[in-house]
């Protein structure tokens, strides 16, 4: 829903504004560890994974919709609402396809450089489209973390066009739902639709050129679940693991301003480089080491920032404008 102005400092805006963050970072803390689902998910063909991911999750936001008695159908009588969630649905999807290529074709390090730009992005747009001012603190944690992002791009090199293209089309799709602002849940019902949409056309052209499935196709990772019975299992998960947090992203970018909300993102490729280090042997050197410690400083920052209060109030004040 569009935020219509509340008083300063009353109480439920506040912990209103509490309860956002707790969103917010509980999405970014799942999509952390997305990486490890698939590869778990890494004997299907991308493409078929990213099909199935979409008609999935358009199940479990539907039902998720019926047992809460959320109404998403009048949405769908809104010619802005067809335009909000269309276009969101396109960008998420081509966010899903390049994600699930990355996530298991060895490429964690260019999906973690992506999360690092897409933080940078959403503030451009934030200050754009939305005229968010940013605090002295949140201006230095932004230019450490900038610094950071680019030392960390230069050293690694590799494939940074998945890392833009990651983090062009999350950021976009957060700008796309923030001026929608529309409720999380009908709002993620009508736009899995669209996204289902896609997905069964993915499928019928799998149906009728097999070969189809083979584009992009990656070798199966050593976590690979093979047997049916767990490909079963992991399909249905997907619409789960990707509905839930898209929920609570939904719901807190309606209520955060997009620059707070970059910042907060920092959490999953912190998530996604510990994966990286620690279960997958990608061990970063030096320059990449001090571009972590840059934006680890950028993040301390605005926590100690939050600890004083010196922006509780006024933050959530300019939601909606």
């Amino acid at each position: 829903m569009r935020g219509t102005g509340t008083a300063r400092g009353k109480p439920g805006t506040e912990r209103g504004g509490r309860i956002a963050l707790v969103q917010a970072a509980v999405c970014y803390a799942i999509w952390g560890v997305i990486p490890v689902y698939w590869k778990l998910f890494s004997a299907i063909p991308p493409l078929q994974a990213l099909a199935t991911r979409m008609v999935w999750s358009c199940a479990f936001s539907i039902a998720l919709c019926l047992a809460l008695h959320a109404r998403f159908l009048p949405l769908l009588r809104d010619r802005r609402a067809w335009a909000t969630f269309g276009a969101s649905s396109v960008l998420i999807a081509a966010n899903w396809g390049v994600y699930i290529w990355a996530s298991t074709s060895g490429h964690l390090l260019e999906t973690s450089l992506g999360f690092f730009l897409s933080p940078l992005t959403s503030i451009v747009l934030g200050l754009v489209c939305f005229h968010e001012r940013l605090s002295r603190m949140q201006k230095l944690a932004t230019a450490l973390a900038a610094c950071g992002a680019a030392l960390f791009a230069v050293a690694h090199g590799g494939s940074i066009w998945i890392s833009l293209a990651l983090a062009a089309t999350f950021s976009a799709y957060g700008a796309v739902k923030k001026r929608g602002g529309y409720d999380a849940l009908p709002g993620m019902a009508v736009e899995s639709l669209f996204a289902a949409l896609l997905g069964a056309g993915l499928f019928a052209i799998g149906w009728v050129a097999p070969g189809f499935w083979d584009v992009a196709r990656t070798p199966p990772d050593a976590l690979a679940v093979t047997s049916a019975a767990g490909l079963a299992v992991l399909s249905v998960g997907s619409g789960v693991v990707t509905a839930g947090p898209l929920v609570l992203y939904s719901a807190a970018a309606n209520r955060v301003p997009l620059s707070l909300l970059g910042l907060l993102q920092y959490i999953s490729p912190t998530i996604v480089m510990l994966l990286a280090v620690t279960c997958f042997g990608e061990f970063p050197d030096a320059w990449q080491l001090a571009s972590f410690i840059l934006i680890w400083a950028g993040l301390a920052a605005v926590a100690w920032e939050t600890l004083r209060g010196q922006r509780g109030r006024s933050v959530f004040d300019r939601r909606g404008r």
